[in-house]
């Protein structure tokens, strides 16, 4: 079974780049496109990596990764 890797990005064409590459690799990905979708997602468990980008909607990367 592929490790689970979550991209909480914003920039739709970033996230999807990462997508792709990680795909690529052989990795499960799931994306969030703003900081309290990210933050419920990674709360709901089951990623082995999380990849956050610091400047995002409604709930920023920093205070995401404080609440986790």
């Amino acid at each position: 079974m592929a490790d689970k890797i979550l991209i909480v990005e914003d920039e739709v064409k970033i996230a999807r780049f990462i997508e792709l590459e990680l795909k690529h690799e052989g990795y499960e990905v799931d994306k969030a496109h703003d900081g309290r979708t990210g933050l419920d997602m990674i709360l709901a468990g089951g990623y082995s990596l999380v990849v956050l980008d610091v400047m995002l909607p409604q709930l920023n990367g920093l205070e995401v990764l404080r609440r986790v």
